[in-house]
């Protein structure tokens, strides 16, 4: 569809997003020092080149940074056996990736820890074997409800060590993941009488995928049809290079945000709502809001590039890394965009088998509602999930509500012969209901990454914090709506 906008127009759309971003960052990064005087945790000292203290609170980030001290030379030690094995005996790849892998585990975690790991990759194997969708899927519930219980097992956490606990939990995650995806796979193989299973779905391919080093505890996850050769693996030099080009943008990111985690305090923002009141004004508080989501972000850029990086390098097709959140204004390309593999595994094994592009409005709202119960279990049995996954599933089906009806031929004719709006008033007014859905689309994220009572405040000031708050809260997120909307169609354009 051409967007009918005037010049001057898309200027003042892109003028109000620059000049919101500027003062939202200008106001976090005054904010700090109020909350080095009120916070009730001691910030360490930062870089003394940056002469500033440094926000260390976020778990996932410190985790992550944890991690990458104790295993950055097993990168190094899975960089060279997987890239001899694919040089010289190809046909050994999942084998190398198994015992790269055991070899790992068996040198860095406890007994019990491998225990787990390897329990739960076993009896997806074996429940597999009985190509039964049901069978894997109770399976999936029942690890899911052992997991719950794990999490509040301060036995089992005091045996393992807090980080390690950290990391087993999020690997059996992933594995259960990668056991559906492998399993699932199976399953419809089997029903659709393809031939070649034995080779396709062998044990050790099987444990290759499951237990690649790469992505076996970072992430991302990859559906077992990506676990293959791309078509075009280039090979020798240039692969040498493109792997380390993207190993280069991985440390420029990991860079960029630890310098600002000296300046923007969001990370403690998210813990603390008494550091959020800090900020004097309202925009300030959407600030917060705004800069956890890219904060959120780069943080995954990070994560989810190192393991891209090497799995392209290992001649494999990962999902591409996480859109920037700041152009993206359609909730649903938020799950499409930010977590491909996620998605790809949420569509294809669970919406799809549950309805098709024929099923009628409710079922497929049925589904949507299935597929978002199996995101709040998987993520964790936390009221802040719960919340997070409610708010996307209303907002998801809101806006297939309203693709529905602005698409359709009678919206578009009452539009311009009844209410005699143009092209362009049209596309206006489309973007200004889409507007109002990805508000509390977006601020939904907030319960996700910060928790219920940060969440519930942040959702409190938006909508009850006066009428005129809401107003400009409602223009700015229009200009920023129609910025994506622009940068959309000329993307649409260029790959037409």
């Amino acid at each position: 569809m051409e967007l009918r906008l005037y010049k001057s127009e898309t200027t003042l759309y892109f003028g109000v997003y620059v000049v919101y971003i500027v003062y939202q960052l200008w106001s976090l990064i005054n904010a700090r020092h109020k909350i080095l005087a009120i916070a009730q945790y001691e910030f360490p000292q930062g870089w003394p080149i940056l002469n500033s203290r440094k926000d260390d609170t976020n778990d996932e980030f410190y985790a992550f940074t944890e991690y990458i001290k104790q295993y950055w030379h097993w990168y190094i030690f899975h960089f060279a056996i997987s890239g001899f094995i694919r040089k010289y005996q190809p046909r050994w790849q999942s084998m190398g990736h198994v015992l790269v892998t055991c070899i790992i585990v068996c040198c860095t975690m406890k007994i019990i820890s491998i225990a787990l790991i390897c329990s739960l990759v076993m009896t997806y194997y074996l429940v597999a074997q009985r190509h039964s969708k049901a069978y894997v899927w109770l399976l999936s519930l029942l690890w899911m409800i052992v997991m719950i219980f794990m999490k509040s097992n301060k036995m089992l956490q005091d045996n393992m060590g807090y980080m390690e606990f950290h990391h087993v939990m999020v690997t059996l995650c992933w594995c259960i993941l990668r056991g559906c995806s492998f399993s699932l796979q199976l399953a419809k193989s089997y029903v659709n009488g393809e031939g070649d299973m034995e080779r396709k779905y062998s044990f050790i391919k099987f444990l290759g995928y499951s237990l690649y080093f790469p992505c076996f505890t970072l992430g991302p996850f990859m559906g077992y049809h990506r676990y293959t050769p791309a078509d075009e693996i280039i090979q020798g030099k240039s692969n040498l290079i493109q792997f380390l080009w993207q190993i280069a943008r991985v440390a420029f990111w990991w860079l960029v945000l630890e310098i600002a985690i000296h300046f923007i305090y969001v990370h403690y923002m998210a813990l603390d709502i008494e550091a959020i009141k800090v900020l004097d004004t309202k925009f300030g508080l959407y600030a917060v809001g705004y800069f956890m989501g890219q904060f959120f972000f780069m943080h995954y850029i990070i994560v989810y590039g190192l393991g891209i990086a090497f799995a392209q390098y290992d001649g494999l097709r990962p999902p591409r890394k996480p859109r920037c959140i700041g152009l993206v204004h359609h909730y649903s390309d938020m799950w499409k965009y930010f977590d491909e593999g996620l998605y790809e595994f949420l569509f294809t094994h669970i919406y799809a088998e549950l309805c098709s592009k024929t099923s009628s409005p409710l079922r497929k709202i049925l589904s949507t509602a299935a597929t978002f119960s199996f995101v709040f279990l998987w993520h964790g049995h936390y009221w802040y999930v719960f919340v997070w996954s409610l708010l996307n599933f209303f907002c998801l089906v809101l806006e297939k509500v309203l693709k529905t009806i602005t698409t359709s031929a009678f919206y578009n004719k009452a539009m311009r012969e009844t209410c005699g709006l143009t092209d362009g008033g049209v596309q206006r007014f489309n973007a200004f209901l889409g507007s109002q859905i990805f508000i509390p689309a977006a601020f939904s994220n907030c319960y996700f990454i910060s928790g219920l009572d940060v969440g519930n405040f942040l959702m409190h000031e938006a909508y009850l914090g006066g009428w005129w708050n809401y107003v400009t809260l409602s223009f700015c997120t229009y200009c920023f709506y129609q910025c994506c909307e622009i940068v959309m169609h000329k993307r649409f354009q260029v790959h037409r």
